[in-house]
């Protein structure tokens, strides 16, 4: 049993009567699990704010268009432009930096919140003033704008404002409130639409002045809800605002490389959109604008949810990594389909604007579409990096996305035309994905782990796999299955494990609490039947505690030409579930050695290893090896394994016993205090042995322990075998057969472990990563006739 799952409880049934309701309360329950997750909440609140402001938008320039002169409208759009280029200059990075720092200012955040809006807003003013100071050099066309002191003061103040409310939304997210979000933008683009048909006497001001004076007004409201929020924020907080303070080294770390990032994200499609019109010339510069205007959308996804998953992380980094997971998730519910519908639909899209437009941009676009997918990695492990505030990564990744773009688009251009900046884009961005991976900086991980984190993933989605697909079998299969054991059919069933060919399911009801287990197939069938046999002869034959932490049979039966099992329920958590520290582990597993250590002596025996008995320990499992693992020159190592067990077992006279084949934490149930917990159940006998050497048992915890794979900790311990002696001697162990090398011990826990992962399932086998991490080590250490470790032969 690999311990509970958190999965939500399975009905046992499903009355057509209440099909309906059942799916009205399915819907219900998912739209209060989506509201209730403040991650999933956040990230809505933040697409749905981007979507409202877009179609909007589009209507108040549609409108513009209508109701203002050309001129006025370009002019217009020109204004704006410099205003909004003039505000994000003038964040200085805290978009992201209020993003990081609001959620654990506490008694602090009044004070960030406006010592940011004042820093800020002056940056704005002086861009501003320089801006004004340089205008007939840069921007000829905008003369109107110091005609008078009265104009000069209106754009500096405009561009104050402007910075101000770019930088609320960032203050709502990281104050939690992110549902004020698209209310705010909703508001302020719906005044825009209102205020335009009366600003339309303004000419060239109208835009502007239909722009920044509902800005005005959402700032106040929104500025007055802010300070509230913040408030009642620094009121939870026991500091005193002095000690909550955030040092402004530390903010100036994080924000001006981050500043930097985010000004080279902006500039890598600006300067794009020039190399374009230098390269191809105006025409494909108009449909390279196009494609990426359409396609750039879907990176806005990641984007807000990104902003969430920051906000959320730095209020609860405890479970930072489970965040990112989730936010990757959430991104990629919404951007993959999107892409692929996208891509369908790119040259009908392109053709609303012009028969030229699909002609020409479709390929760009779906390339560009298509390299949101990679996006997805990039954009959850930039913000995680932001949460880390590893900055190097994050002005690291920018500039290579820059360079790379610029420098490939150049060349790509000449080769294959626009379609080539597709490639490029695409390209880079899986480039960078994979360093992220690779390099352990996606922030998917608890750690750090280098390169390993990448292939350590993709061997785990396998398992992924056969989770998703036995939760479904269970949903399907638990009902019959409770009727064949004759259980009510009222009963509540919640799936337990689900990555192997057997289903165990805690079940609850008038009878009271039992486990179900339902093999789904001949191989964990035959796993259900030696696991019966041994808790119903350990059962009979045991006595007082000993019998006590063994589960009892209360029923067989048979589905689908399986077997089913019906058992109690012991009390008790499982060993891995509760967090415990190195000394508290240890504990633990005293506990569990020793009472496992009472059941070998209380079956144990002397014997001596003849050739029957190697035929069950040695010959039977490498036939199962054999069967799979067929490497180059597997056949030669694994006959040389063979003699090796056999020249170290024949003959030998040993303590046996009944074994448990699979002792490890997720198999022991404790209760009681974690400085002197209980073992209140030893379960999942499937793997168990009636004649074995009880040796093994205490050797697997001991590699199963270790914090890596079996395979490499066979290594280990072959390396240097007086560790898993003293780790022993450390928990209070003694190897009942102490006579024996214990590099043999090891070899044979190991086969016996591996035998089990290829015999008790064929429908979810292992893997071929599983094979090459487990066995393929061990194989390499019989390349020639003398095994040898790093630290010598193998005696």
């Amino acid at each position: 049993m690999r311990g509970p799952s958190s999965r939500p409880p399975l009905r046992s049934t499903m009355s057509g009567s209440g099909a309906m309701a059942k799916t009205t309360n399915g819907l219900a329950g998912l739209l209060r699990a989506r509201l209730g997750d403040p991650l999933r909440r956040s990230a809505d609140a933040l697409i749905i704010g981007t979507a409202l402001t877009s179609l909007l938008g589009l209507a108040f320039w549609a409108l513009a268009a209508r109701l203002l002169t050309t001129e006025a409208v370009g002019v217009g759009a020109a204004l704006m432009s410099t205003v909004t280029l003039l505000a994000n200059i003038s964040t200085l990075g805290m978009r992201n930096g209020l993003l990081r720092f609001l959620p654990e200012a506490g008694a602090g955040t009044p004070r960030l919140v406006f010592t940011c809006y004042a820093t800020c807003a002056g940056a704005a003013m002086l861009a501003a003033g320089i801006f004004l100071a340089g205008q007939p050099l840069w921007a000829q066309k905008l003369g109107f704008l110091v005609k008078s002191p009265l104009t000069v003061l209106a754009f500096v103040l405009g561009t104050a404002v402007w910075v101000i409310f770019v930088l609320q939304d960032q203050v709502l997210i990281g104050l939690r409130r992110t549902g004020w979000v698209p209310i705010e933008n909703g508001a302020s683009s719906l005044l825009k639409i209102a205020a335009l048909p009366l600003l339309g006497m303004a000419a060239v001001w109208a835009v502007f002045a239909a722009t920044v004076l509902p800005a005005v007004l959402v700032v106040l409201f929104v500025g007055a809800l802010a300070l509230r929020f913040a408030r009642r924020a620094a009121a939870l907080d026991s500091r005193t605002p002095a000690q909550a303070r955030v040092p402004l080294a530390r903010l100036a770390r994080f924000a001006a490389p981050d500043h930097a990032a985010s000004l080279l994200w902006f500039a890598t499609t600006d300067v794009l959109t020039l190399i374009v019109l230098q390269v191809a010339g105006a025409e494909a510069a108009a449909y390279w604008f196009m494609a990426d205007t359409v396609g750039y959308s879907l990176y806005l996804i990641t984007s807000n949810v990104g902003s969430a998953l920051i906000a959320e992380s730095v209020h609860d980094p405890a479970h930072a990594t489970s965040h990112a997971r989730r936010a990757l998730l959430h991104s990629a519910q919404l951007v993959v389909p999107a892409t692929l519908t996208g891509t369908l639909l790119a040259p009908f899209v392109l053709r609303v604007m012009g028969p030229h437009y699909a002609e020409n941009a479709t390929g760009t676009l779906q390339l560009i579409l298509a390299s949101a997918i990679p996006q997805l990695i990039v954009g959850i492990g930039i913000s995680m990096a932001r949460v880390r505030g590893d900055m190097r990564t994050v002005l690291g990744v920018y500039a290579f996305t820059a360079a790379a773009t610029w420098g490939g688009s150049w060349l790509a251009l000449g080769w294959w035309g626009l379609t080539g900046i597709g490639v490029v884009i695409l390209v880079n961005q899986s480039l960078v994905a994979l360093f992220l991976l690779c390099f352990g900086r996606s922030g998917l991980w608890e750690d750090k782990r280098g390169w390993r984190s990448f292939p350590a993933t993709l061997g785990a989605l396998p398992r992924a796999w056969r989770q998703l697909r036995n939760t479904r079998r269970s949903e399907r299969l638990v009902a019959p299955a409770l009727a064949a054991c004759g259980l009510p059919a009222g009963s509540t069933a919640r799936l337990l494990t689900s990555d192997s060919d057997t289903l165990v399911l805690s079940v609850t009801g008038e009878q009271g609490g039992l486990v179900l287990k339902i093999a789904i197939s001949t191989a964990a069938s035959r796993g259900l039947d030696r696991h019966a046999a041994a808790v119903e002869y350990l059962g009979a034959e045991l006595a007082g505690d000993l019998a006590a932490v063994l589960p009892r049979v209360l029923g067989r039966a048979e589905l689908e030409g399986n077997l089913v099992l019906a058992e109690s329920r012991l009390p008790g958590t499982p060993a891995t579930s509760l967090p415990a520290s190195a000394e508290e582990k240890d504990v633990v597993a005293r506990a569990a050695l020793a009472m496992m250590g009472r059941i070998h002596t209380a079956t144990g025996r002397v014997l001596e290893i003849d050739e029957e008995l190697l035929a069950a320990w040695v010959d039977g499992p490498l036939a199962a090896i054999r069967q799979v693992y067929g490497s180059p020159g597997a056949a030669v190592r694994l006959e040389r394994l063979s003699a090796e067990l056999r020249r170290a077992w024949l003959g030998r006279q040993v303590v046996a016993g009944y074994v448990h084949g699979d002792l490890w934490p997720g198999n022991v149930l404790l209760r009681g205090e974690p400085e002197t917990p209980q073992v209140s159940g030893i379960v999942d006998w499937e793997n168990a042995r009636a004649i074995g050497l009880p040796d093994t048992d205490l050797v697997h915890w001991w590699l199963t322990a270790q914090p890596c794979e079996l395979g490499d900790a066979v290594l280990a311990a072959l390396e240097n075998p007086e560790s898993v002696r003293s780790g022993l001697a450390r928990l209070g162990v003694t190897l009942p057969n102490c006579d024996l090398e214990i590099e043999h011990v090891v070899l044979q826990t190991w086969l016996w472990h591996v035998d089990a992962g290829l015999t008790r399932a064929s429908t979810n086998r292992v893997g071929l990563v599983w094979l090459s991490r487990n066995v393929g080590p061990v194989m390499r250490l019989f390349e020639t006739d003398n095994p040898k470790t790093t630290t010598g032969r193998i005696r």
